[in-house]
């Protein structure tokens, strides 16, 4: 039997996609949160001035209340944006070089991410999140951003976020494909896959899943982009594809940090503090 006659529904069970594409999307939107946090991500958080702030209602939940971790004084302001599945802890090892060098650290745990509240997340949930935590902690001078992240930073770059210069680790420059990887992993059914990719276009339009879109219009912020040519999670095409549309961006392929490790790097932790020196 081919693998096409073999993903399709019974007759009977037809009537069940537009529910079972819902309950997909729902799935997809869903991060898996860390179940614990390393020593040294606990350390950096009681060194953080914390905060919350309410978004209701929210962009994928009723409500969304975020937490916000502040380190230092400094008139120069960086924002840290962690990836899907992560949490702002995980920027512990640039936090400590970004405040010797006298910047003052904002960072977030975006919707259904660390200790901030919600199950469902998406780049248009960071980008306002985001946008948010600079209306009550910026201006900033510059951010870093880490995979999903720098998809939703881009988006709230085109919706008024203001910096002076961004670094992007190990970045998605699409969505689309991530959801064809879900539906790939999942085996779903060709008519449940159509209903799925139906229902994810119906709710995000192209000019906010498209990082390389948006970028075209950030010309005027330089951009440094690291990215490890053998990232199994997000392949370098992404940065690629950013950098391409970027003009004024870097992009510096970082070999052997995965893409996970990038985010303590050192190397790129150095380039990152040359670059917003």
């Amino acid at each position: 039997m081919s693998d096409h006659v073999s993903r399709q529904l019974p007759a009977d069970k037809q009537e069940l996609v537009p529910t079972a594409a819902a309950e997909a999307l729902q799935e997809f939107l869903r991060p898996q949160r860390a179940v614990r946090n390393l020593k040294r991500e606990e350390a950096i958080l009681d060194q953080a001035e914390a905060s919350r702030f309410v978004i209701a209602p929210g962009t994928e939940n009723e409500e969304e209340d975020i937490a916000v971790y502040r380190w230092g004084n400094g008139e120069r302001r960086i924002l840290l944006v962690h990836g899907w599945a992560g949490k702002a802890a995980q920027f512990f090892a640039l936090i400590g070089r970004l405040r010797e060098q006298g910047f003052s650290v904002v960072a977030f745990d975006a919707p259904a991410h660390g200790n901030s509240s919600g199950v469902f997340a998406s780049g248009p949930a960071f980008a306002r999140a985001a946008v948010r935590v600079s209306e009550l902690h910026g201006p900033f001078y510059g951010v870093v951003a880490h995979c999903l992240g720098a998809a939703g930073t881009a988006i709230a770059l085109a919706r008024g976020l203001k910096v002076q210069r961004a670094v992007l680790l190990a970045p998605a420059a699409f969505i689309e494909p991530l959801l064809e990887t879900f539906i790939k992993l999942r085996e779903l059914p060709d008519p449940l896959a159509a209903a799925l990719r139906e229902r994810f276009a119906a709710r995000y339009s192209a000019g906010i899943i498209s990082v390389p879109l948006l970028a075209k219009a950030f010309q005027k912020i330089p951009a440094l982009i690291f990215h490890d040519p053998d990232d199994s999670e997000m392949p370098f095409w992404h940065g690629e594809s950013i950098a391409q549309n970027w003009a004024g961006s870097t992009l510096v392929p970082a070999s052997g940090v995965g893409h996970w490790r990038i985010l303590r790097d050192q190397t790129v932790i150095a380039g990152t503090m040359a670059f917003l020196a």
